[in-house]
């Protein structure tokens, strides 16, 4: 029953957060910890949950504490998925608060853990992440890197990977390499 009550409690803090009810997240979140089994992957979720929460609130210490919390928890359920999640949480948290190359790094470690375990959707937001900041850093090929390392570690044959190659080839056009392919195939 404990169980149970702290399942439904973690899913009541989930909707709130959902409805930018961040507060009355946070306590559903801390009332679920109370219930749930010490050892089990629901305890690391609401810890993960609650790190999520708190760099929402800028409680940037409390953030950490509960994000390292998930992170130890996860690793030893050795569940690679959760601590990528983790990661990228943790990375959201230091890009929040200023740290972008600390935040950059830990991107790059969520996306190899989540591409490790197939979750190659997840891995590439945190790749998109990594780009974002370095484009906001003025750091335009390292962007454009971490965009590629993304769509690289993508299935072979998936379709949302040919869809992202033909956008990145699409600036090549309009920087002179696409005038000289046109010009090589009307002659």
């Amino acid at each position: 029953m404990t169980n149970q009550t702290a399942k439904k409690l973690h899913e009541d803090g989930v909707k709130l957060f959902r409805r930018g009810q961040i507060e009355e997240a946070l306590q559903k979140f801390q009332e679920a910890v109370t219930h749930a089994d010490e050892t089990s992957r629901q305890m690391a979720e609401i810890y993960n949950d609650m790190g999520v929460v708190r760099t929402q609130l800028e409680e940037f210490e409390a953030a950490y504490e509960a994000l390292d919390e998930a992170l130890d928890r996860f690793t030893a359920l050795q569940d690679k998925k959760g601590q990528g999640q983790t990661l990228g949480n943790l990375a959201a948290t230091l890009q929040a608060e200023g740290d972008l190359d600390e935040a950059v790094e830990t991107y790059k470690m969520a996306a190899t853990l989540l591409e490790e375990v197939g979750e190659n959707d997840m891995a590439m937001y945190s790749w998109q992440a990594v780009s974002k900041i370095r484009m906001k850093q003025g750091q335009y090929i390292a962007a454009i890197g971490a965009y590629e390392e993304g769509i690289e570690n993508m299935p072979k044959n998936s379709f949302k990977r040919k869809i992202m190659r033909q956008i990145l080839k699409a600036p090549n056009k309009f920087l002179g390499s696409g005038g000289q392919d046109q010009a090589k195939e009307k002659s």
